[in-house]
């Protein structure tokens, strides 16, 4: 042990108590006017215990969350996207700070001689305690929400979307779509030069078009089912009355969607554009993927036939005639559409939510991941997108110039 230091023992970690008011404010002035907490002694705990564990045993002993950052995340939205919650706790006359983040947990030790503990020693007081104190954590279980997380295939189809049209631009952008017949040498020799490079590309281009069309009214069908998932009216109902309504045409899910379902500011205009452009891509969607074939929607060339000999009125050049039916078939103006109006109709039905499931809706939109409820059963977006490793200060005295990306 090093006698110039603070020792502190797992009795220390029992004693932790609640500061009084004057510590606190004195804690909440500094913080912020200096963007600091003023330390001695900083641990870090990353797998050492479970930040779940933990917060559970501050809960039972301390109640809510009582540090200045757990108060400065309620109105920053950037601390939301790092910092999840902060209790300051006295000991000897000191504070100690224990603040979690998305990877890491935080224990600081207040101005005063150096601590002496190490993250394994500070999880096994907490793995005791824990076993001490069962009928309050049991009592503090009941306080939280179990939630589970799992992929969200909404966020996650719009961003395969917005991929492939981004790819299937770049592909429209290097692409040949029209040439003359070849009548020269040079001419024969760019074909056998460039042709199936094109070919190849038309061929990818129109794969990702197609996909756009089939993904873009199921990212706009699986927003109005997230939407009978959370708000659905179960009083009255039966038990399998939500599954039935899921599976519900798409007509009659939209039309009574506000009558059975709550959260809606206003009622959505079944002769809004929105609305009758979504149905008209459902139609569209159901042509391809029915295999519904219609000739008089793709006209490429006039024939005419005598004796089973066809012949063309017209004559088209071999590229014309080998990628036009290619590049034509599901035009990148199509897919383009057909994502718009699944977009305009996702963004209507979000302008008829009361704000309060708006704001839900929009980070559910945006989510890599949601998280269900066992006891609610219900969707939350609990975490944003952007994470971030906020670095330690102290890793940073003695470095010298910052380098760019961490300013």
């Amino acid at each position: 042990m090093d006698f110039a230091k603070a020792k502190f023992t797992e009795n220390d970690f029992g004693n932790l108590c609640l500061p009084d008011r004057d510590l606190l404010d004195q804690i909440r002035y500094r913080y912020l006017t200096t963007n600091d907490i003023v330390h001695s002694t900083r641990i870090v705990l990353r797998r050492e215990t479970s930040p779940s564990g933990l917060y559970l045993y501050l809960l039972a002993r301390y109640d809510s969350p009582n540090g200045v950052m757990t108060e400065a995340r309620l109105n920053d939205p950037r601390a939301q996207r790092t910092l999840l919650w902060h209790y300051t706790l006295a000991w000897r006359k000191r504070h100690v700070h224990i603040v979690c983040y998305h990877f890491r947990i935080d224990v600081i030790f207040g101005p005063g001689p150096e601590v002496d503990v190490t993250p394994a020693e500070f999880a096994s007081f907490l793995t005791n305690a824990l076993a001490r104190h069962k009928q309050q954590l049991g009592e503090a279980r009941k306080k939280v929400e179990r939630f589970k997380s799992f992929l969200n295939p909404f966020s996650h189809m719009l961003d395969a979307i917005n991929r492939l049209l981004v790819r299937a631009r770049e592909l429209d952008e290097g692409l040949v779509k029209t040439r003359g017949h070849p009548e020269s040498l040079h001419d024969i020799q760019w074909h056998y030069e460039n042709q199936e490079k094109h070919s190849m590309a038309a061929s990818e281009l129109t794969g990702c078009c197609l996909s756009v069309r089939m993904m873009a009214p199921v990212a706009a069908e699986m927003f109005i089912n997230l939407i009978i998932f959370n708000l659905f009216r179960n009083e009255g109902e039966p038990s399998d009355a939500k599954k039935d309504f899921k599976r519900a045409s798409i007509i009659d899910r939209v039309e009574t969607l506000a009558d059975r379902c709550d959260g809606f500011a206003i009622r959505p205009d079944m002769k809004s554009d929105a609305i009758r452009g979504f149905l008209d891509l459902m139609n569209r969607r159901n042509d391809l993927l029915h295999g519904n074939i219609k000739p008089e929607d793709r006209v490429e060339d006039d024939f005419q036939v005598h004796d089973g000999v066809p012949t063309i009125m017209k004559f088209r050049s071999m590229f014309d005639r080998a990628l036009g039916p290619t590049i034509n078939a599901f035009p990148l103006a199509e897919a383009e559409r057909d994502c718009q109006v699944a977009l305009g109709f996702i963004n209507y039905l979000l302008s008829c939510l009361d704000d309060k499931w708006k704001q839900e809706y929009e980070l559910m939109k945006e989510s890599i991941d949601l998280h269900y409820g066992v006891r609610c059963k219900q969707v939350r977006a609990l975490y944003g997108n952007e994470f971030h490793e906020s670095i330690d200060p102290d890793l940073l005295q003695g470095q010298g110039p910052l380098p760019d990306w961490l300013v």
